[in-house]
C-alpha cells in the first residue's frame, strides 16, 4: 500500500499545485473527482510516470490528449467539475482511445465499438452535457451498469460481483450513477459510501487497515463513494514447486528418522 493516498483542495490551482509537489515525492495520479467544492486526487503505484492537464473545453481536452500521445502518454482518467476538464495521464501505459456521446445510448454504442476493437473501458465521465469514455488495452474481459439510485446501483454491484466482476471506477452525471467493471482475478474490489467527506475519509482509512487500496472516488446527489481494491495472491508454478520441494524433504526425513528407529531396534534386539 506503499504511495496510496489522497490529497484535497477547494481551490483548482492549489490542487495544481499540491498534486505537482506530490509527483515530485514520488506519487503517481490515478484518479481526480470533484464534487461539494472540493477537488481531490488518488494517488497509487503506477508503472509509469504519470501527469495531468486541466482544460476549459471537451475539444481541448482532445487536443491536449494527441499532444500526451505524441509523448509517450495515454489517457487514465478525466474528470470535470467547476467547469473544468481534467485529464491524467500515464507514461508509456500501451493502447488507447477516447470517446465522446450526447446521451448515454451513444455512449454505450461507442463502448460496444471500442470492444469489438480491442479495447476495455476504464474511465466514464459526464460534464456539460457529454459522455466522455476512457478505453485501453488491459487484460480480462470488461463490463459496465448503470442505475437512477444508489440502492439499485449497490444492487448491480453486488450482481456483477456474483459473476465474477470487480468495480474499478465510478460515475455520477445526469442523474445517473455509472460504473466500470474488469474481470480480474488478482484483485477483489468494495466501495464505500458517505454523506460527508469526513465520513468517507474515515472509511478509507479503515479499509487501509484490512490491506484494500483506494482507487476511485466520486460524488453525486450528496453522496461520496470510494472504490477500493485489494490484490489476491495467487500461487505461481514455481511456489507449487518449492512446496512439492518442501513435502518431499519432510517426507525423506520422516523416512530417514523410521529407518534410524529400525536400524536401534534391531540392534538391541541382536545385541
Amino acid at each position: 500500500m506503499s504511495n496510496n493516498a489522497y490529497t484535497v483542495r477547494e481551490n483548482l490551482n492549489e490542487f495544481e499545485e499540491s498534486v505537482l509537489g506530490d509527483l515530485n515525492q514520488g506519487y503517481d495520479l490515478v484518479d481526480v473527482a470533484y464534487g461539494d467544492g472540493r477537488w481531490v486526487g488518488t494517488y497509487q503505484d503506477t508503472p509509469g510516470n504519470t501527469g495531468f492537464s486541466s482544460a476549459s473545453s471537451v475539444s481541448e481536452l482532445e487536443q491536449t490528449v494527441q499532444q500526451a500521445w505524441n509523448q509517450g502518454y495515454s489517457l487514465t482518467d478525466v474528470e470535470y467539475g467547476d467547469g473544468v476538464w481534467f485529464g491524467t495521464f500515464e507514461q508509456d501505459s500501451g493502447a488507447n482511445a477516447y470517446s465522446t456521446s450526447t446521451s448515454l445510448t451513444e455512449l454505450t454504442e461507442d463502448i460496444s465499438g471500442r470492444w469489438n476493437q480491442g479495447y476495455e473501458l476504464v474511465d466514464v465521465e459526464y460534464g456539460d452535457g457529454i459522455w466522455f469514455g476512457t478505453y485501453r488495452d488491459v487484460p480480462g474481459s470488461n463490463g459496465y451498469s448503470s442505475a437512477s439510485s444508489i440502492d439499485e446501483f449497490k444492487q448491480d454491484i453486488s450482481q456483477m460481483w456474483d459473476k465474477g466482476y470487480d468495480l474499478v471506477d465510478v460515475e455520477y452525471g445526469d442523474g445517473i450513477w455509472f460504473g466500470v467493471f474488469q474481470d480480474d482475478s488478482s484483485i477483489t474490489s468494495g466501495y464505500i459510501t458517505a454523506s460527508t467527506f469526513d465520513g468517507l475519509a474515515e472509511g478509507i482509512s479503515e479499509d487501509w487497515g484490512e490491506g484494500y487500496e483506494l482507487v476511485d472516488i466520486e460524488y453525486g446527489d450528496g453522496i461520496w463513494l470510494g472504490t477500493v481494491e485489494k490484490e489476491i495472491y495467487t500461487p505461481s508454478y514455481s511456489d507449487f514447486g518449492l512446496e512439492m520441494l518442501r513435502l518431499q524433504m519432510e517426507h525423506d526425513m520422516q523416512m530417514d528418522a523410521i529407518q534410524m528407529m529400525s536400524d536401534v531396534i534391531a540392534d538391541t534386539k541382536y545385541a
